[in-house]
């Protein structure tokens, strides 16, 4: 696993040994980071299930001014952590921020400033077969519920292809794309 563009390409990152975690695919990543390349620089980066923080870590190296990363699973903070502290330093710099916490918990609780995040990345555990409701839409509503979107905050969404596409008042779909097994939509936030 590599960061595929920006200060930090080519910086090889630390991936799971086993199954336990499905990092998003090179791939993918390189293509949703060039529909993103006019709104990551300078960008307040929200990386939910962070996993090996790689996606953060592309955002940081794109140029997003700072990224918090939110993650439960001990093992996946472990990586997450190896990969911040290898590419950032340790303790990582002002503006960098890992989150040990379940998404949906840190939501109801959020301490990011009102209004301050501008692209937010969701990439949670995928659903066992295509098709299954993945809870995408609920995730949607506890994010802009939770108020730290900014007015025309970009929200990333990925998930498992053929899984239903989400959608949730205040969002509006700018694109969906598929990557193989990987659906990825793009939602523009629109606040009340």
């Amino acid at each position: 696993m590599r960061i595929a563009g920006g200060s930090l390409r080519g910086r090889t990152l630390a991936a799971p040994s086993s199954d336990f975690l499905r990092p998003t695919q090179d791939a993918v990543r390189e293509a949703v980071f060039s529909m993103l390349a006019a709104v990551v620089p300078g960008a307040s980066f929200l990386d939910l299930y962070a996993g090996t923080g790689a996606v953060g870590l592309e955002a940081l190296s794109r140029g997003a001014a700072s990224v918090t990363w939110v993650e439960k699973a001990p093992r996946s903070l472990r990586l997450l952590e190896a990969n911040v502290a290898a590419c950032c330093g340790s303790p990582p710099p002002p503006g960098l921020r890992i989150v040990r916490a379940d998404v949906r918990a840190w939501l109801r609780r959020a301490d990011l400033p009102p209004g301050s995040v501008t692209v937010a990345y969701a990439d949670p555990p995928y659903v066992e077969r295509e098709g299954e409701d993945d809870g995408m839409s609920g995730l949607l509503a506890a994010v802009r519920d939770a108020g730290v979107l900014a007015p025309g905050a970009v929200f990333v969404a990925e998930q498992r292809a053929r899984t239903p596409e989400p959608s949730c008042e205040g969002f509006a779909t700018i694109s969906a794309r598929r990557y193989g097994r990987t659906a990825v939509t793009l939602l523009r936030f629109s606040a009340p």
